[in-house]
């Protein structure tokens, strides 16, 4: 009840204050958002995030619909204690000196705190929005209304909006904001709407800053995107108008959510390319089949979870097909199986990858280098001699070997596919073993398994055996590193899917589906992981302070795909208190930016905006 109260401050019309009667305080304007933000991004498994209801993210109509991507946060301060609850002693540690890095920046250099100067009168969640550094036309067509490069920045730019929830308490507080140390404040006028901003500080201290219809406060880096969100607000298209946005937000509503993300695809891949060997920007925006994807994030007793959807774009030329054909993998796997990933078509999932990776710069695997590969290694052709028999659903998986390993390899992984021919199966594996034995020398033999024959090859040595062989329901199999085939032939009696963790871990509402992804994060990355896949210290604090993650894919309709994600986190109890902080001595005094006074030095100073 209470947040819906709020949330009806946020968007409650007010009578419109003059900036000369609010003169905020960049300081105080700043560590709001970038407090949150920076929260989030240290506890990264956060970065995907929500707002509180209604659909629309606060202020959305004041970022330009081009925005690469939003991200809202709740300023809710019960919601933040129980984030920084998850992890571990180390985690934890790590979050607290993030916040206290961002609040001595931001609120002690400039003399204010959060509880006292801030908490008062913000609304329920504040909205970042991150706009691209040069104009980008993701139509096909002449869009006459991408802005022009004079109103861009060059680099890519920030923009934050607080909504004002009780406008009496923040002008009686930002009445005596003083401006940052060292520099002054220049007032100036753009559309009738007043904007200050900050001069005489350095680069990384300059901001300008807006009260817009008396219920938002906008801060951005400089005057081009102050100016955007203004033009925004005065009926320039928002993100609101971004096709399938408000489909979206709908879809991923839920109660007391931690915060709201959302990407522009076209726009973030055009930002992407620039870093890219891909073809200009604009291109790419233009030949993207993906519109967006939104995704919520709500803080559980045991983690935290993600719900998202993307959809594409209304014109495209792509459609999803609607199979969700995921059904029995996870019965075909033991219950302490390590990781797990599955889906409902190998044939089709290579194809959308391969058809994407050509406007796609963040593309992890070029499946030309990937055929190439197999076809030297191998003799094996990928989509003529293996895809089109794998039509049916798959896994690939991590398992702990047996107790009495024989080999040196810590783990054993193993890729099953359901044959849509087996025929077809049976003389590719017919093939690849005659490659193995006369290019590698392997030694082949066939053997009997509980249920089924299999075939194994074997290095001279013994020091290496791979294993392959059918299950019933012409399911095909594969295992190599730790032999782990007696793992899955016969079929577990314990499968990992009727398992308590994957049952508590992995989101099991949307049904049917097309596929999940698990990972038990505390025995897969232990301290017995091999070295080349270490991470760096502190992403290793990181996922120290998971348990284990779960994920299930669906395909909604021809347009529209679901993801849900939990994160279990492990819990580390009532965080320490954040160290006081040290308010700066006082400055020498400033003119009262209360409305009501004359006009003050500052507003005389000459100078223009920079």
């Amino acid at each position: 009840m209470s947040e819906t109260k709020s949330e009806t401050q946020d968007t409650k019309e007010t009578p419109k204050l003059k900036l000369e009667k609010q003169k905020v305080s960049i300081g105080i304007a700043a560590v709001a958002a970038v407090l949150l933000l920076g929260g989030a991004i240290t506890a990264f498994w956060a970065i995907a995030q929500k707002r509180p209801l209604p659909e629309i993210p606060v202020g959305a109509e004041l970022i330009p619909e081009d925005a690469l991507m939003t991200l809202s946060l709740t300023t809710d301060a019960g919601q933040w204690q129980r984030m920084r609850e998850f992890g571990t002693t180390e985690s934890q540690q790590l979050l607290n000196n993030y916040l206290v890095q961002l609040r001595d920046r931001y609120l002690t250099a400039n003399g204010f705190q959060y509880e006292q100067d801030i908490q008062p009168w913000v609304g329920s969640e504040v909205t970042l929005g991150f706009l691209p550094p040069f104009p980008v036309n993701a139509a096909e067509e002449n869009n006459e209304m991408v802005p022009s490069p004079a109103a861009f920045s060059g680099r890519q730019s920030l923009l934050m909006v607080l909504p004002i929830a009780n406008p009496s308490r923040a002008k009686q507080i930002l009445e005596s904001a003083q401006p940052p140390q060292g520099g002054r404040w220049v007032p100036r006028t753009y559309k009738n709407i007043e904007i200050k901003e900050t001069q005489g500080v350095p680069d990384e201290n300059r901001f300008s800053v807006t009260v817009i219809d008396g219920r938002y406060l906008a801060i951005a880096k400089d005057s081009e995107t102050i100016n955007r969100a203004i033009d925004t607000f005065l009926g320039g298209p928002s993100i609101v108008d971004a096709p399938g946005a408000i489909a979206a937000w709908q879809k991923i509503e839920t109660p007391r959510p931690f915060g709201r993300f959302y990407v522009n695809v076209p726009v973030a891949a055009a930002v992407a390319s620039l870093n890219s060997d891909l073809s200009v920007p604009n291109e790419i925006a233009q030949q993207q089949q993906h519109q967006g994807f939104a995704t919520s994030i709500t803080l559980k007793p045991e983690g935290i979870a993600f719900d998202t959807v993307a959809w594409l774009k209304p014109n495209s030329e792509r459609k999803y097909a609607v199979e969700n054909n995921a059904k029995t993998m996870t019965m075909r796997l033991p219950a302490d199986t390590l990781m797990m990933m599955s889906g409902g078509n190998l044939q089709r999932v290579w194809q959308d990858y391969s058809q994407g990776v050509a406007i796609n710069p963040l593309a992890p695997i070029n499946p030309e280098w990937l055929q190439t590969a197999l076809r030297n290694t191998t003799t094996l052709d990928l989509e003529k001699d293996l895809l089109p028999w794998m039509q049916g659903e798959f896994s690939l998986a991590m398992l702990p070997p047996p107790e009495n390993n024989p080999s040196f390899f810590p783990v054993g992984v193993v890729f099953m596919v359901q044959a849509s021919d087996r025929r077809a199966g049976e003389a590719t594996f017919s093939k690849l073993d005659q490659v193995m034995s006369e290019q590698y020398n392997f030694r082949i033999e066939s053997v009997q398994g509980d249920t089924q024959p299999l075939v194994q090859w074997t290095t001279e040595n013994g020091s290496v055996r791979v294993t392959h062989g059918w299950l019933d329901g012409n399911v095909a199999f594969i295992s190599v590193l730790a032999p782990v085939a007696e793992r899955i032939a016969p079929k577990p009696q314990t499968p990992l899917g009727m398992s308590q963790q994957f049952q508590s871990v992995v989101p099991l509402e949307l049904t049917p589906n097309n596929g999940h992804f698990f990972m038990d994060m505390e025995r897969s990355l232990n301290t017995n992981t091999p070295a080349w896949v270490q991470l760096p210290p502190q992403q290793q604090i990181a996922i120290n302070a998971m348990r284990a993650i779960g994920v299930t894919a669906a395909m909604e309709n021809q347009r529209t795909s679901r993801y849900q994600v939990f994160v279990a986190m492990k819990k580390a109890g009532r965080p320490e208190p954040l160290p006081p902080a040290t308010l700066p001595s006082a400055q020498p005094s400033t003119p009262s930016l209360a409305p009501e006074a004359p006009p003050t030095p500052e507003a005389q100073t000459p100078g223009t905006p920079e």
